[in-house]
């Protein structure tokens, strides 16, 4: 038998339960077992593999490099017994699961808020977890395996092979800037190029507007510019900070209510923007669980249905009605 093929999923838990505790004692101790016998499965895989994974001292025990790239690949395989487990329920008929879905903020929508609250109705022991990241954590989480299911907005294509990928639809960008900005309201792209820039996603990002503009028109990235990626300071930075700040359509009510209250004026350019698409994502269509696939399902049957499904979440309809005059 290889080495590899002996490597059992206690010791990984072993392994794992050290990483996790900072030492045998504590790693046995959230285990319920003796420290001897986590002592012995950590051996038994530093044997298997002829690797040491370990470093004690009076301190405790920390993991090797080699041995964070083992816990990796260990939690990729506990999280697939999970999911095995899972499936088991779901064909005895029982309603339960375990889903971690991660989002941008844009697609935090009215659609799917209502799919989540209808699916932890109809699955109420279902164990759900939402996470708002930006577009580079969330593929990492996808190939991690940390994340079951992800929409997220791109401009372009997800050049990324290692989790499969379908456009949902597209949406239109709004640029604007605080009121006390004094120019032109409608620019060229070499006119906007020269302002300050107040952005969500990193401007190396090769997929973020700015790099995909610019990109277009054979200019480099902004010399000026501010990365924030919490939205909420984001909004209020962009009403205080003299800088181009970056919007889907979706925002356009919150928009238009603060450029009413004389906060914020919209910047149009005189070439066409990119538009970015709005993606749902997982790790294999083949591997989804029942609970990721009812979620899928919803999602989809509420977008289709129209595009007011596609607002944000928590805005009321009267409000989107008022942003629109």
């Amino acid at each position: 038998m290889k080495s590899g093929d002996a490597v059992k999923l206690r010791q990984l838990d072993a392994l794992r339960a050290v990483a996790e505790a900072g030492s045998l004692h504590e790693a046995a101790r959230r285990l319920f077992l003796t420290q001897p016998a986590i002592s012995r499965s950590i051996r038994e895989l530093e044997v298997e593999l002829g690797m040491q994974l370990l470093t004690r001292s009076a301190n405790g025990a920390t993991l090797t490099p080699f041995a964070h790239q083992v816990l990796k690949r260990a939690l990729v395989v506990q999280r697939e017994v999970g999911r095995i487990v899972e499936d088991a329920q779901t064909a005895r008929g029982e309603l339960g699961g375990r889903l971690t879905l991660a989002v941008t903020p844009p697609a935090s929508t009215r659609a799917l808020a209502d799919s989540l609250v209808e699916m932890t109705v109809a699955r109420p022991g279902v164990k759900l977890e939402v996470i708002e990241w930006r577009g580079e954590n969330i593929a990492d989480g996808l190939r991690s395996g940390t994340v079951d299911v992800a929409i997220f907005t791109q401009y372009g294509e997800p050049k990324n092979a290692m989790f499969e990928w379908t456009r949902l639809y597209e949406l239109d960008i709004q640029l604007t800037i605080p009121a006390s900005y004094k120019g032109s309201e409608t620019l060229s792209v070499e006119q906007i190029h020269a302002l300050p820039w107040l952005l969500l996603d990193s401007p190396s990002d090769e997929s973020s507007f700015v790099a995909t503009l610019f990109g277009e028109h054979g200019l480099s990235q902004p010399e000026r510019t501010t990365r924030c990626s919490a939205m909420n300071l984001y909004l209020d930075l962009s009403m205080q900070m003299e800088a181009v700040a970056v919007w889907t359509s979706l925002a356009m009510p919150l928009l238009s209510q603060r450029v009413d209250d004389g906060l914020l004026k919209l910047l149009s350019i005189t070439e066409p923007m990119p538009k970015i698409g709005m993606f749902l994502a997982y790790s294999s269509e083949e591997l989804l669980t029942a609970t990721a696939q009812d979620l899928i399902r919803r999602l989809r049957a509420k977008l289709d249905r129209d595009d007011e499904s596609r607002l944000p979440a928590g805005m009321r309809y009267s409000e989107t009605r008022a942003g629109a005059r």
